[in-house]
């Protein structure tokens, strides 16, 4: 029996949607037990479980489905545009799912408010999925989007001085493995992160993750996404894979955001702290009582809409600071 005294606090809108996507699953069959499905079968069920807390986005002025060039040929993308303004900001957004499930529609909701809340176009890239591309193939794409971002800036009616990155957990891994790649090629080109409970270590011991497994993503999880994500053993030596392992100096202003109940609370928490360390400016927050993947949840969870609200603050805040 669970100790009142020691429980961890849930946010009292998460038993309803909870019960909420247990409804779902049931429904599309999905609640079978199964434990050996493939890559694509996992993505078709992320992709079917997701479509209601997707529907009814908010309406944006535009939105464009176009490829950017990238290193093994072109890479989709999908330009979220909140008004008519020229030249806008742009927040490159970088979708979750372990490196290997998850897509455009998957995040599409918090997407939009996101592009709403910070004027910012976002660009939001469907980079390669593993295991059929492993690391650093996305990664070397997102680099090359976030580059045309900047040289051809004109023809999108972006601000090319005004770019952030963002993303949620493996998202959130590659986007400050992006910011590390430009750190050394394209020093002035990113103004700020926001990374939203990012995967950033590989201790599978942490206190979070011995602890939190009951709420949705597990260590267990987590081990195969890495198993289908990294190339060997070897790559978890390797700073753009395990951000946590970096030299993080000289990054760009970058803000954390972590969830109370996720395994990657304490990735958050240690990363923020080496951030800190480091000298790069940024802060962290931390919404108790909410699982890893809340941020999907903005149909009923009233602390995903305050997870984006701080997202865009802060990144409008950095983005304003090198108007034109």
């Amino acid at each position: 029996m669970t100790d009142p005294e020691t429980a961890p606090y849930i946010d009292p809108d998460m038993p309803d949607a909870w019960g909420r996507m247990a409804r779902i699953t049931a429904e599309l069959g999905h609640d079978d037990g199964r434990t050996d499905l493939t890559p694509a079968e996992m993505r078709a069920r992320v992709e079917a479980e997701r479509a209601w807390w997707n529907a009814d986005r908010p309406e944006l002025a535009k939105i464009v489905d176009t490829e950017m060039p990238g290193p093994n040929g072109p890479v989709p993308v999908r330009l979220l545009y909140p008004n008519t303004l020229d030249p806008v900001p742009v927040v490159v957004y970088l979708h979750g799912g372990g490196w290997v499930v998850g897509s455009l529609e998957t995040h599409g909701r918090a997407m939009h408010y996101l592009a709403l809340q910070t004027g910012a176009c976002v660009v939001a890239v469907d980079y390669s999925l593993a295991p059929e591309v492993k690391f650093p193939g996305a990664l070397e794409e997102i680099v090359a989007v976030t580059r045309h971002c900047r040289d051809r800036a004109s023809e999108f009616r972006f601000c090319p001085a005004r770019i952030a990155i963002a993303g949620d957990s493996a998202g959130g891994n590659l986007a400050i493995a992006t910011a590390l790649v430009l750190r050394e090629t394209d020093p002035e080109l990113l103004t700020a992160l926001g990374l939203i409970y990012p995967v950033a270590g590989a201790d599978f011991e942490t206190e979070s993750y011995r602890s939190l497994s009951q709420f949705g993503l597990t260590r267990e999880g987590m081990l195969q996404y890495f198993d289908l994500y990294l190339r060997g053993p070897e790559d978890y030596d390797n700073p753009l894979a395990v951000p946590m392992k970096a030299d993080l100096a000289n990054l760009p202003t970058t803000y954390v955001y972590a969830a109370g109940l996720d395994v990657l609370r304490d990735d958050s928490i240690g990363l923020d702290a080496r951030l800190r360390t480091a000298g790069v400016p940024g802060h962290l927050e931390i919404f108790d009582g909410v699982p890893h993947a809340f941020l999907s949840l903005t149909r009923t969870v009233a602390a995903s809409h305050r997870l984006i609200r701080a997202c865009a603050r802060d990144l409008s805040k950095s983005l304003d600071e090198v108007m034109p």
